[in-house]
């Protein structure tokens, strides 16, 4: 599978029209949105999507996508996705990152984007990744490494309601089963699903019954798992668990507290309804919100309700994906082929809009292999050099670190500009970190040490990267004053 290029879109402000920010290949480009999910017809449109009663249709879900990409893409912005769109057409694939800094905006349902010249859902379209980026530093913790070691470790949660497992119907007209979650009849067929999949590469671990908070940290202190996957009830404030032998919410403060000593999950999964709503009105509202202040790198959650059949599609196809399908390794891509799986089978309903990846990380890498890899694998080439096998290597001389230590310093602590003082102090953070490494391989280099050259020169082109995207932001706010 090729990589992913990010395409970032921040829009931050207090008001509309809101500051848009893109960034795509060391070029951006700057507008304004006028939208947010506090206008009456947002209003509208956010009541006839979570309406579990009714489905939307194709034509309603199209117009509501289409709406939000006329309003972002122009200007600009336009521009620069038309470079994007060009590379996409070639052959290329894009990650779309959306930093929605106003809970209105971020209250607004992105995941239903649809391009209107060419008449296309993003979900239809397997070579666009989007995601949404939570990286405010006054609510948002380091996230931790988002790359797990092989066989991914998998902790599949089911909590007992306490009621029966019986289906309810969907509608007073509709025969389908239900939005109200028959968890044990779902779980088993999501562990059914990974249980198919390569041992070797997989492993499953399954706690189930009237479980309280204490049991599920327990398990997670002792096994380890990289995945956390939940199935059962549950609503942005909290999830259903057990205390003193009776269901009782577990809010959202907890249950990040509870994540914050689980270090070695990379990813919580929630098959709850609602989970994943997106509060208009408070920023970091919600349990998805919540979990990523704890430090996780990723969360993925239902914003509305979900049939149960495109819940457990939509699970195993993220699993096969990640593990052995065409997303192989990559969380981020595996969402986007179940989103279109989801799509595909029935573009008439907002499910395959429900699901939300939250990714607070430069890429959707969470196993260590892919297609690239393995070709690498099988050549004879090692990637790992010594200091006499890199002689007069070109790499030698790209270090430049004095111009690049030189350029950093010089870089001002703050910017002017309201608007982008996160996005800013986030990329002057990464660029620090990057040239710290790099210090790093030159000393282990000069004192005759191994240096994964690979390694060096990826972390070298994403250095130049972040240097484009922080010297863009400082001419956008020389533009602005």
């Amino acid at each position: 599978m090729s990589e992913y290029t990010n395409f970032d879109i921040t829009i931050s402000g207090d008001e509309a029209p809101f500051a848009v920010l893109a960034s795509y290949r060391g070029l951006s480009g700057a507008s304004t949105f006028g939208q947010d999910a506090l206008k009456s017809v947002w209003e509208g449109f956010l009541a006839r999507l979570s309406d579990p009663y009714q489905t939307q249709g194709e034509e309603l879900l199209a117009e509501i996508g289409s709406r939000l990409y006329s309003e972002l893409v122009r200007d600009q912005v336009r521009d620069l996705w038309a470079q994007a769109r060009a590379d996409l057409d070639d052959g290329g694939r894009l990650r779309l990152r959306l930093i929605l800094h106003p809970p209105a905006v971020a209250a607004l349902p992105w995941e239903t984007l649809h391009d209107p010249r060419r008449n296309q859902s993003f979900a239809a379209d397997t070579s666009i990744s989007l995601v949404r980026t939570q990286n405010l530093v006054s609510y948002v913790a380091r996230p931790r490494a988002l790359e797990a070691a092989l066989p991914l470790k998998v902790l599949l949660v089911t909590v007992d309601s306490g009621m029966p497992d019986v289906a309810t119907q969907h509608g007073p007209d509709q025969g389908e089963s239900g939005h109200v979650l028959a968890a044990h009849l779902e779980s088993g067929q999501i562990r059914s699903a990974i249980e198919k999949l390569p041992s070797d590469r997989v492993q499953l671990d399954h706690l189930d019954g009237r479980l309280t908070i204490e049991q599920i940290r327990e398990r997670l202190l002792t096994t380890r798992p990289d995945i956390l996957h939940f199935v059962g009830h549950g609503n942005e404030d909290g999830l259903l668990l057990w205390s003193d032998d009776a269901p009782a919410f577990v809010s959202s403060a907890v249950l990040r507290t509870a994540f914050q000593q689980a270090e070695s999950v990379k990813l919580v999964f929630l098959n709850a309804c609602l989970a994943g709503r997106v509060d208009s009105t408070r920023p970091f509202a919600g349990i998805a919100h919540q979990l990523l202040q704890s430090g996780l790198p990723a969360v993925i959650a239902m914003r509305y309700e979900i049939l149960d059949r495109s819940a457990v599609r939509f699970a195993a196809g993220v699993y096969e994906a990640l593990v052995s399908g065409q997303g192989r390794g990559h969380i981020d891509a595996a969402v986007s082929i179940a989103r279109n799986s989801l799509y595909i089978n029935d573009p008439d309903n907002v499910d395959y809009a429900t699901p939300i990846l939250w990714l607070n990380s430069e890429d959707g890498r969470l196993l260590p292999f892919d297609d690239a890899q393995q070709t690498n694998v099988s050549t004879t080439h090692p990637s790992i050099y010594t200091r006499t096998q890199m002689g007069s290597s070109s790499l030698r001389l790209e270090f430049k670190l004095a111009e690049k230590e030189a350029w950093y310093c010089s870089l001002p602590e703050t910017i002017s500009d309201p608007h982008l003082p996160f996005e800013y102090q986030r990329r002057r953070r990464i660029v620090g970190l990057l040239l710290r490494i790099l210090q790093q391989a030159v000393e282990e280099r000069d004192h005759g040490r191994a240096i994964d050259v690979r390694s060096v020169q990826k972390r070298l082109t994403t250095f130049e990267e972040e240097r484009r995207h922080i010297q863009n932001i400082l001419d956008h706010c020389l533009d602005r004053s």
